[in-house]
């Protein structure tokens, strides 16, 4: 829903947020310098004590002291302090990062609206530059196809093979805009969107896109089922094609996955009699250990890449032992279970499971914002849904959609709560 008209001198902290989604294609240096810029943009709007009325209330005060407390206590015990301090500091951005928006969407005009129209400009240009890619080898920046991976697109992300999982995460976001014209372009523009994150190969996006989009051709309100039936057998009909047209995405996405489950043998160096003998595997394997080793406050934040080359962790059961480390496991719930312990999973849970309730409680019985709640659902199932592999939650890169997403509930939230 298009929000009410509001007026107020923000001094350019809503263009500061505009620039997110263009400051994540330039690199992580251009998300730190743009989150920055947004802290002291939002602190010098609220120097004023009025303009921090959105933030009186007691839900968000309670639910930020027992975040503060949980990475108190997680820094000190932590198994490299310092690098935890460190990180925590980085996810303060995060949390001033919500702040602004949720102070931009009390007080701009049309904040959503605004926002969701440039990231839909600038997603379409990264598609088209995407396909330029694939056609003729190289993008409109000269990034080339890499023989990596199956032949992973990337896009203006250069070196960087992400642009699956940007397109597909934002693509949701764009909706709040689309979805006020035709329903036919809100449609055809999902349905190209999928076939690009396919076509950059990368399955973990492409799949979380695939079923993110199906559950927003279910949950769209105002539309017949025999129309939604329609809707998702276009889609399936999109993927047949796509696979029985592109040999090497079949190969990538289908024989591949099914050696590296252990369903099939392939031409590889390892014998990979499950999933637990790939390297996320592995990954996977590391992180249930350190559990197990340090339950309740876990490792520290940010610390998987340090405690992953302890010895002990040597016997996990993975053909891929020699590859067990990584910057983060591939899984942010084992990323939070492991490094932040079984106390702040347990609140990470409950978190979820009462923002999901919240969210279907404006669904199913608030129709103003029932388009909005289907959006968000469905962005909300792409980014938390536990049985995939992910980014790191606390990244620079990673972390900018995830807290976006947040900084969406709370608005609804509010906004049902008021109508």
């Amino acid at each position: 829903m298009l929000q009410k008209n509001y007026k107020s001198n923000i001094f350019f902290l809503d263009w500061a947020i505009f620039l997110l989604p263009i400051s994540m294609i330039v690199g992580n240096a251009a998300i730190n310098i743009n989150c920055v810029i947004i802290a002291l943009l939002f602190l010098l709007n609220t120097t004023n004590k009025k303009n921090l009325n959105f933030l009186k209330r007691p839900k968000i005060i309670i639910s930020l002291f027992i975040f503060v407390l949980f990475f108190s206590l997680n820094i000190y015990f932590s198994v490299h302090p310092k690098i935890s301090l460190i990180s925590f500091f980085g996810i303060i951005k995060y949390i001033f990062l919500v702040l602004a928006f949720l102070y931009c969407f009390k007080n701009v005009n049309l904040f959503i609206h605004k926002f969701s129209k440039l990231t839909l400009i600038v997603l379409i240009l990264v598609c088209l530059d995407v396909l330029v890619q694939y056609f003729f080898g190289a993008d409109v920046f000269g990034n080339k196809i890499q023989s990596v991976h199956g032949l992973r697109l990337s896009g203006p992300f250069g070196d960087e093979y992400i642009v699956g999982s940007y397109i597909g995460k934002f693509a949701l976001v764009s909706l709040f805009f689309l979805n006020k014209e035709k329903k036919i372009y809100e449609y055809l523009y999902l349905l190209f969107v999928l076939g690009i994150v396919i076509l950059s190969n990368e399955r973990a996006a492409a799949l979380m896109c695939f079923a993110s989009i199906v559950v927003y051709f279910l949950l769209t309100p105002n539309l017949k089922f025999n129309v939604k039936l329609i809707n998702l057998s276009v889609l399936g009909i999109l993927i047949v094609i796509l696979f029985n047209f592109n040999a090497q995405l079949k190969e990538h996405f289908i024989k591949r996955t099914f050696q590296q489950f252990g369903l099939i043998q392939g031409n590889t160096d390892y014998k990979h009699n499950s999933f637990w003998d790939s390297r996320w595997g592995a990954h996977f394997l590391t992180a249930a250990e350190i559990i197990k080793n340090k339950p309740i406050i876990g490792s520290g934040l940010h610390t998987f890449r340090i405690e992953c080359k302890d010895q002990i962790y040597e016997k996990i059961k993975s053909v891929r032992i020699d590859e067990r480390c990584n910057t983060h496991p591939h899984n942010f719930y084992l990323e939070i279970w492991s490094e932040l312990g079984t106390l702040f999973f347990i609140f990470f849970i409950i978190f979820n499971i009462y923002f999901l309730f919240k969210l279907f409680k404006v669904y199913f019985f608030n129709r103003k914002y029932q388009q909005d709640a289907s959006i968000i659902i469905s962005l909300y199932f792409m980014l938390f849904f536990p049985i995939q592999t992910t980014g790191a939650l606390f990244s620079t890169w990673n972390g900018v959609i995830y807290w976006i997403a947040i900084a969406l509930c709370l608005n609804l939230f509010t906004k049902s709560a008021e109508n």
